[in-house]
């Protein structure tokens, strides 16, 4: 059984595959680009993953196969492995072939991304807390974190900083203010 940490990487890398192009080495046989399949603020789109999955499927038979995956990450520089692709087919798999149709690749593109999201968010939130585990960005930690960036800033510059964001006026943020101020909306 592959860690939770291999499939987040795998999801995490296919999504920015399909999505960013850009941000991945060239490859033999390029997505298709349209639109984002995701954007800030919208849903993926269903023609957009269509594409993707018909980019995958490489036989044309309708169906991705644990080592269409690894083949394509291979293809773009990435390593996964055989067994953490099989692992997130396996998971998806809606009718035991160990091949994902368009159906079970949709539920795996389309699945609860808001957990991830919160994860990052968390991750990110934990490295700006002075006290470790304290549960809240203080103007103290906000400057410690940016002079560790190369950024410089005084106590009463990072207090200005948090003061939008701390919505019920303690002086800190708690990790649903952090949430609220890293909204792209």
């Amino acid at each position: 059984m592959a860690s939770p940490k291999g499939l987040l990487f795998f999801y995490k890398n296919l999504f920015k595959m399909i999505t960013f192009p850009c941000l991945t080495t060239p490859r033999p046989k390029p997505l298709p680009a349209p639109a984002p399949l995701i954007g800030p603020s919208g849903p993926k789109d269903d023609k957009g993953l269509k594409d993707v999955f018909d980019h995958l499927d490489v036989d044309k038979d309708g169906k991705i196969s644990s080592n269409e995956l690894t083949d394509y990450f291979t293809s773009v520089g990435e390593s996964v492995s055989h067994k953490v692709a099989e692992r997130v087919i396996n998971e998806f798999d809606s009718d035991g072939d160990e091949l994902l149709d368009f159906g079970d690749f949709e539920k795996l593109m389309k699945q609860d991304e808001s957990k991830e999201v919160e994860d990052v968010l968390r991750s990110a939130f934990e490295m700006f807390e002075v006290e470790k585990g304290c549960g809240c960005i203080t103007p103290k930690g906000l400057q410690q974190m940016l002079r560790q960036l190369g950024d410089v800033k005084s106590h009463d510059e990072c207090v200005a900083m948090i003061r939008p964001f701390d919505l019920d006026g303690n002086g800190f943020l708690d990790f649903h203010e952090f949430q609220q101020m890293m909204s792209p909306t």
